[in-house]
This record gives C-alpha cells, structure tokens and sequence, in this order.
C-alpha cells in the first residue's frame, strides 16, 4: 500500500543534502571598492565639501540618486561629473576654430552662399526679387 508519508520523507531528506551542498558553495563577495554610497563617498571622490556638494545638487549640477529622502552617489557617475570639466589646451582650441573655419568656409561642400543684402527685396527675403533679377 502506499504510505505518501514516505514519499514526503524522501523528498526531504533530498532538500538536506542539496542545503548542504548549497551551504558548501562559497559566493562572491562585491567588490571592496564601493561603487555607491553617501555623501561621504562623493565627498571622498571630488575632494569637495559637504556643503559645495549639497549647493551643486540644489543646482541641479551634481549627478546624484535620491530615494526617499535619502542621497546615494555613483563612483562611476562621480568620475565621468569629474572629466566633463577637462578643459582644453590653447593648443587645441585652436586647432578646433581652424577645423571649423576650414569646414564653414568651403561652399563647395554644400554650404549656401551667403544672400546679398544689398539688395532690399533679397534682405527681406521676397522670393519674386530674385526671379526677376
């Protein structure tokens, strides 16, 4: 006959050893650099003050997460906050301006010329004027 009671102590006996197997199993521990915290992390990251830190949030200039009521900062977030304000060389702003001059100034490239406005009709931008021009 039979008896469901055995079937159920079967079944618990094997949820024990999987548990001990489980139990044996180690499980990586995060990382021991934190990725996110409070404000003394951004402090910590930026060098900033509490206060220039709580100024730039209220700005709205300063990446944060908030929870409630709770503020929690992003390592990763506060280092990319950090590069943004890489300024550039001498050396390179003019090497841009030279690109984007050299850039605007070919019309060649598809860039209209630029209209007359010696002409009224044209500065006023009546399209009949430059037809029967």
């Amino acid at each position: 006959m039979f008896n469901p009671f055995e079937e159920l102590q079967l079944r618990l006996i094997r949820l024990e050893a999987i548990l001990l197997e489980l139990q044996s199993v180690t499980i990586p521990v995060a990382p021991t650099d934190k990725q996110l915290g409070g404000i003394e992390l951004a402090m910590q990251v930026t060098g900033l003050a509490q206060s220039t830190i709580y100024n730039l949030i209220s700005e709205g200039r300063f990446p944060h997460i908030k929870r409630g009521r709770k503020l929690y900062f992003s390592k990763p977030q506060l280092e990319a906050w950090i590069l943004e304000g890489t300024l550039q060389t001498l050396y390179e702003l003019e090497e841009e301006i030279q690109r984007h001059l050299s850039d605007n100034s070919n019309p060649q490239e598809g860039n209209p010329q630029e209209p007359d406005y010696d002409k009224p009709d044209q500065a006023k931008g009546n399209p009949s004027a430059t037809q029967n021009s």
